[in-house]
């Protein structure tokens, strides 16, 4: 009989930050409460747990009293029964109004941290050199941002004022009974020397094992945000099924996780059982005997056991909240490393290099290779000339679009460097990367309000005779049939999400005229014409040509009538540059571009 393997589900690339990383940056934040208000909090929660022991305490005063006793302090008879019920009373009414107040301001610190540190980890999303965040993915980024940071605040809210008033209600209980009776000192240090193994535990296996729910919550994230942008190629290619089984794996995985984390927590519950069990009991074997011999009044002893007793609540707080709060930690630890994320990349400066407005681009024996995989790139060497168009053509798979990534800084390469103008984009951060190099592509985003809002986050400062001019250029203008349909209010069109939908070819056309404003020194176009076949190909094609012009551009040219028009063609196979030359000089050369666009050309007619 053979057994099957565990699944082991492995954490993401982004681990949780510690304790010390996380207190520094919460600390940091804005919110970040002052020390008179955690000073007055936690007085707040020492008088409630004071108010709980001297209610538990006049309890036993009564017992005394109503067997005929005495108190030192209340004396005897009816009176001083009644005094006691009195200060019981206002212990209650101090308990009830502490706790309260505690979970007022907890809760309220917490919900505004909360606001400041989803606030700082979108922005180092914003921030984060580009690969690193492709290395997450969408699904984990918007978990660490949503539920991540939910959690937290939920547990906080729902256990937080609970375990805070635990850690300071055990050690005043514990000074009560000792003070009640020191032998009591010795059930208490036998039952935390019993507890402490199992509290170890519990701190070390928690934060594993929630990181790894976590983990696979995102990847059913990434997956479910995959199939809605893919789901007209799910439905033209009659793979609703597939995708159904896909989501249903990755979410049973998701229930797997959680299920492999319940054995923890039922075994923290038995332990905490047992713990509470031997302090009750052993309360209980003491007392009697103690007071037979006279060492306590029967109302020290019921005192005492009363205190144990609302112990219950406590030492299960603290072992069943022990798992909550490290689940919350830990999800904290994944908002807070997302937070961190661009701490490495060093902020964009003047002290920065700036280049020229059409700098060379060197590759220098560029390799990447997928981790485990093969190599996509293969010492690939060339210089493109600034203020040039170089057209990257080849067949599928060749290494095109990987070539691309890599100079426009959404993939590190293996080995390697990239140059822009006189610098090394592997000394620079990110960013810089980002506001020298732009990259269009098929896939375009046309941001939710007015086509002024969309194509002023190119040019915050641009006039509306700009904006105009843009368009302009990339063949949008108030005489065209795609204006008149698309654009009725011209620059005060509703677009984007929400907004009625715009035709592809405007979309790129926008998208266009957005990179016409920025002016960046080098252009990447990936497909960013991929609509060239259909009857706006001229227009998309000139659009793109007005928009390269005066800069260095790289074209990955999945149509060869986009290389005709190139400066320079480099033809690419198995991750190498095989051919280089201009669209006549390859023709002559008879080699692979020369066949290709004669199969392309003969396609056409």
């Amino acid at each position: 009989m053979t057994h099957a393997k565990p699944v082991v589900r492995e954490a993401d690339a982004l681990a949780p930050a510690g304790a010390r990383d996380m207190w520094q940056f919460i600390k940091s934040l804005p919110s970040a409460p002052k020390r008179y208000q955690v000073i007055a909090t936690l007085i707040s929660i020492i008088i409630a747990a004071g108010a709980m022991n001297i209610g538990a305490t006049v309890i036993g005063q009564i017992v005394d009293l109503m067997t005929g006793g005495s108190s030192v302090l209340l004396g005897t008879g009816s009176d001083a029964v009644s005094l006691a019920m009195i200060i019981f009373a206002l212990a209650l009414i101090i308990e009830t109004v502490g706790r309260a107040l505690n979970l007022f301001l907890i809760n309220t610190a917490t919900r505004r941290l909360s606001i400041d540190l989803r606030k700082s980890a979108l922005d180092a999303v914003m921030r984060a050199p580009v690969p690193r965040i492709l290395e997450l993915g969408t699904g984990n980024v918007i978990t660490r941002l949503s539920k991540d940071i939910d959690t937290t605040v939920s547990t906080i809210s729902h256990t937080g004022d609970r375990l805070i008033v635990t850690l300071v209600f055990l050690p005043v209980t514990a000074a009560t009974m000792v003070l009640i009776h020191p032998a009591y000192l010795l059930l208490l240090l036998i039952t935390g020397v019993l507890m402490w193994p199992w509290i170890k535990q519990v701190i070390r296996d928690v934060p594993a094992v929630t990181n790894v729910v976590s983990a696979v919550e995102a990847k059913r994230n990434n997956v479910l945000l995959d199939s809605i942008r893919a789901l007209e190629t799910l439905r033209q290619f009659r793979l609703m099924r597939w995708a159904h089984r896909r989501m249903d794996y990755v979410s049973w995985e998701t229930v797997q996780a959680w299920g492999d984390r319940m054995p923890l927590f039922n075994r923290i519950m038995g332990q905490g059982s047992i713990a509470f069990g031997f302090l009750l009991l052993g309360a209980l074997v003491m007392s009697m005997p103690m007071v037979a011999a006279d060492w306590l009044t029967v109302g020290q002893a019921a005192a005492a056991v009363l205190l144990v007793m609302r112990l219950e609540m406590h030492v299960f707080t603290l072992l069943f909240s022990a798992g909550d709060i490290q689940h919350a930690l830990t999800a904290l630890g994944r908002a807070v490393s997302l937070a961190k994320i661009a701490d490495d990349d060093v902020a964009v400066t003047d002290d920065l290099p700036q280049v020229t407005s059409q700098p060379a681009v060197t590759i220098d024996n560029l390799s990447y290779a997928y981790p485990g995989g093969a190599h996509v790139l293969k010492d690939v060497s060339v210089t493109l000339a600034g203020g040039t168009t170089t057209a990257l053509v080849g067949t599928s798979g060749a290494g095109k679009s990987t070539l691309a990534a890599l100079v426009a800084g959404l993939q590190y390469p293996t080995a390697g460097k990239i140059i822009v103008d006189t610098t090394d984009t592997a000394t620079v951060p990110n960013v810089w990367v980002s506001q020298h190099v732009a990259l269009i592509t098929q896939d375009v985003h046309l941001f939710s309000g007015t086509l002024r809002n969309d194509l002023l986050l190119a040019k915050p400062d641009a006039t509306d005779n700009e904006l105009l001019k843009a368009l302009s250029t990339v063949g949008l203008r108030h005489d065209t049939p795609a204006w008149d349909r698309w654009l009725p209010k011209g620059l005060n069109t509703e677009i984007g999400a929400g907004n009625p939908e715009v035709g592809a070819e405007v979309a790129q056309q926008i998208s266009l005229a957005r990179m016409f404003l920025r002016q960046p020194p080098v252009l990447i176009m990936d497909e960013a014409t991929s609509e060239a076949g259909s009857e706006h190909a001229e227009a998309l094609e000139s659009a793109a040509r007005a928009v390269a012009r005066g800069r260095t551009t790289l074209v990955v040219a999945h149509r060869l009538d986009q290389a005709r028009v190139a400066d320079r063609i480099l033809v690419m196979e198995a991750g190498e540059i095989i051919e280089d030359g201009d669209h006549d000089s390859l023709i002559a050369l008879g080699g692979h571009y020369a066949r290709s666009y004669a199969q392309w050309e003969h396609g056409t007619r």
